[in-house]
């Protein structure tokens, strides 16, 4: 099990050392990074109150340290895209909310809207992430696809294979 003190000790024990170095100039990241999560955790404040997931470097770590599969898997999408909604909706996946459904509506060089609504399997109410950036669909490759009595179902969260 790892045993990472800081952020960029996580970042670079789980594989994920390209957020750091492929950074302009690499100092800068950590302190990007470390925006961008107060980012989500406010995001997270603003849609779920008191019950919002502690989304702090401090955190992270903890989490890394327990559960580090969940936690690459966070950091790829945070390579990927900065829109904090889309952040913290692959956080909540992570925890455990489940894919209700997608909304997707596309038009060539002209519209991009992206609206995924989660649902609890603890009975807590639903909910809605949107997002007007492209880029966040792929978060898609995160989450695995499967059947079950011949219907579609978007199931978990996962860290991409690498190398």
């Amino acid at each position: 099990m790892p045993n990472s003190h800081n952020l960029e000790e996580v970042i670079r024990d789980a594989g994920e050392g390209w957020l750091i170095d492929m950074f302009a100039p690499p100092e800068e990241a950590i302190p990007h990074i470390r925006q961008t999560l107060s980012e989500v955790h406010a995001q997270a404040r603003k849609m779920l109150g008191p019950s919002a997931p502690d989304l702090s470097e401090e955190s992270i770590v903890r989490h890394y340290n327990r559960y580090p599969l969940k936690v690459k898997g966070f950091l790829q999408v945070l390579g990927g895209t900065r829109t904090p909604d889309i952040l913290l909706m692959a956080w909540r996946i992570i925890q455990g909310m489940e894919v209700k459904s997608v909304l997707l509506n596309y038009q060539r060089q002209s519209r991009f809207d992206m609206q995924i609504t989660l649902q609890s399997p603890y009975g807590e109410g639903d909910e809605v992430y949107e997002s007007t950036s492209i880029n966040d669909f792929a978060v898609f490759r995160h989450i695995g696809t499967m059947e079950v009595s011949n219907l579609p179902v978007f199931d978990g969260f996962y860290a991409l294979r690498r190398g």
